[in-house]
């Protein structure tokens, strides 16, 4: 379970990118907010569930048109529900997705070590081999802090964090598709997880629930869910 320190690190960060107090998330079975300043851009709607509890953040332009599909949910609202709602104005739905965190993580079970600049031209070989759209979702450059797993002098899975809010280190990994289903992207989500941890930071893994090999990565190296997710990108003329 995740202890009171990581809660608190977790909802800061949620209240601060939805634009709302730590208070007022998670406070009712359905809050309905405009965008902040963190999705200002974002011709979307993108809500977080937690124990029985759902934060939901329209575009202020659209609030007309969308706040009338939400009115059955007001006594309760989960992802599936919400999906439901909003099909009359959906373009694309993405979720739900698994939110967690771990204070604590398991060992890599193969060598694992950071990457470096003299790691480039074997990441850059890496890309090469994975599909555009999984890179663009779970890749990562030497700029961040990355590790990596080699076999034979082949890099095979690549794991780096960004950091949101000064705080959590937001994991992604992306594994060679050649060499997947051998454990090597849990091994380096596994080493990047502990060395985030050594730099004060609280490691996040966020993964689509449809995704059942990242959860169980994320479930068997010690990840512990605080939260739900479900982002709904709108049609063009809402």
């Amino acid at each position: 379970m995740l202890n009171d320190s990581v809660i608190s690190i977790a909802t800061r960060y949620w209240a601060d990118h939805l634009g709302c107090t730590e208070a007022k998330l998670f406070s009712q079975p359905l809050r309905i907010l405009h965008h902040g300043d963190d999705l200002a851009d974002y011709h979307g709607v993108f809500a977080l569930f937690r124990e029985g509890a759902a934060m939901v953040s329209i575009p202020p332009e659209h609030a007309d048109a969308i706040r009338p599909l939400l009115a059955g949910l007001a006594g309760g609202c989960s992802p599936e529900a919400l999906a439901t709602a909003l099909q009359p104005v959906a373009a694309t739905v993405i979720g739900p997705a698994y939110i967690g965190y771990a204070l604590k993580v398991a060992l890599p079970e193969h060598p694992t070590r950071a990457l470096n600049p003299e790691d480039i031209p074997a990441l850059h070989e890496f890309q090469q081999k994975c599909n555009p759209t999984e890179w663009e979702h779970g890749g990562s450059g030497t700029e961040n802090s990355c590790s990596g797993v080699f076999v034979e002098g082949k890099l095979v899975a690549v794991a780096g964090y960004e950091i949101w809010g000064g705080r959590i280190a937001h994991i992604l990994i992306i594994s060679h598709p050649d060499y997947r289903g051998r454990g090597f992207a849990r091994s380096a989500v596994a080493h990047l997880a502990a060395r985030a941890l050594e730099a004060g930071l609280l490691p996040q893994c966020r993964t689509l629930e449809s995704n059942r090999a990242s959860l169980r990565i994320a479930e068997t190296l010690g990840f512990h869910p605080y939260a739900r997710s479900l982002a709904v990108r709108l049609i063009a003329n809402v």
